[in-house]
């Protein structure tokens, strides 16, 4: 019992010397399960809605305010003419479409006809979008006629871009992201830990080089290792589970680019914050998977508190995960690219600043 006590007066002590560890075991873990459980919700909310209607169709203009304020949908904040251009866009996550006679005349000649447009991209969204829209629709109808909406009204449901609702063509496009920054951050940081560990980091800043050509060298090859990861697990995907490649090649490659700004940045950044392997490890740990759970790569962010939504906007890998699905299933315009390639760009500067001010001051 003396020997076990005094390993575990050892370990104890040993533990509160590395104050890193005590945050990482002890504190991380509570604000991890308090961000978590706020954020993990499978219900899908805050579903953007377009109808494209006569103006004056009564019914119509009933159907969408029912809809708004059923709180699942939410209007766009942009609109554009076409709603089949809104969807295709990321701009609305379903649209109505009501033929140009009106919904409310057409009930009265008895061939009602509406069109449904869901963007499948997102699973967990699509998933009820159908069934949110008929008990809604199937309410007004009824509160106007006291007849069911489905013997009156002929329903015309497209599934956009993942018409089979395949997990795989959802899972797919959000495992390159998450892999690409996982082996930038993993790389990076355990490199220049391993340095500092070993005691060779003094070396280099010692070395008629400056700290930039040390940072430069780090990332470098890096960022051509986790091209080779995201092409790899791009083809596998392709022939594995037939996941298409519908957008821009060049538009993809230009994307991993953009994305490696900030993910390196965070890689150098968590380096200068750690003395060893062992904590570069643990700060990965706690990072990745905030970044993970918070980017909408898995979980949607539009279900999220509002808090949340605004930390997972900042996050890069949210961006990064926007673009990659939408290329490889939808093929965006360049609007769509300049938008989130600018939000990485910027969220990327500010990285950077923090990261190398730091490596000057610690390393």
């Amino acid at each position: 019992m003396r020997v076990l006590l005094g390993f575990f007066k050892k370990e104890i002590i040993a533990l509160l010397r590395d104050p890193i560890l005590i945050v990482a075991i002890l504190i991380m873990p509570v604000v991890q399960m308090i961000l978590l459980a706020g954020a993990i919700t499978f219900q899908a909310t805050n579903l953007r809605l377009v109808m494209q209607n006569k103006p004056g169709d009564v019914i119509a203009e009933q159907i969408y305010q029912r809809a708004i304020g059923s709180g699942f949908f939410v209007a766009p904040d942009a609109r554009y003419n076409n709603p089949i251009d809104m969807v295709q866009n990321g701009l609305a996550d379903v649209a109505i479409v009501v033929p140009d006679d009106g919904l409310t005349r057409m009930l009265v000649r008895g061939d009602a006809e509406i069109q449904i447009l869901i963007d499948s991209m997102n699973i967990l969204k699509s998933n009820g979008i159908e069934s949110y829209l008929r008990g809604i629709i199937g309410r007004v109808i009824m509160d106007a006629t006291h007849e069911k909406a489905n013997a009156l009204i002929d329903f015309n449901v497209r599934v956009l871009f993942n018409p089979q609702i395949n997990t795989k063509f959802f899972m797919v496009p959000s495992m390159v992201s998450i892999l690409v920054f996982l082996a930038l951050l993993i790389l990076i940081a355990i490199s220049i830990a391993k340095e500092k560990e070993s005691g060779t980091m003094e070396t280099l800043i010692s070395a008629p080089i400056s700290k930039y050509d040390i940072v430069v060298g780090k990332v470098v090859p890096y960022v051509v290792v986790s091209s080779l990861v995201m092409l790899s697990v791009v083809i596998v995907g392709m022939i594995v589970f037939g996941v298409p490649f519908v957008g821009s090649q060049f538009m993809f490659l230009l994307s991993f680019l953009v994305f490696c700004v900030p993910a390196c940045g965070i890689g150098v950044w968590l380096a200068t914050y750690t003395h060893t392997q062992q904590q570069a490890m643990l700060g990965l740990i706690i990072v990745a998977f905030l970044s993970l759970m918070l980017s909408g790569a898995i979980i949607s962010v539009e279900n999220m508190p509002v808090v949340l939504r605004v930390i997972s906007y900042i996050n890069p890998l949210s961006h990064y995960a926007y673009l990659v699905r939408n290329i490889m299933l939808k093929g965006p315009d360049w609007q769509y690219f300049v938008t989130h390639a600018c939000a990485m760009m910027a969220s990327g500067v500010v990285i950077w600043v923090v990261a190398l001010r730091r490596f000057k001051t610690t390393l």
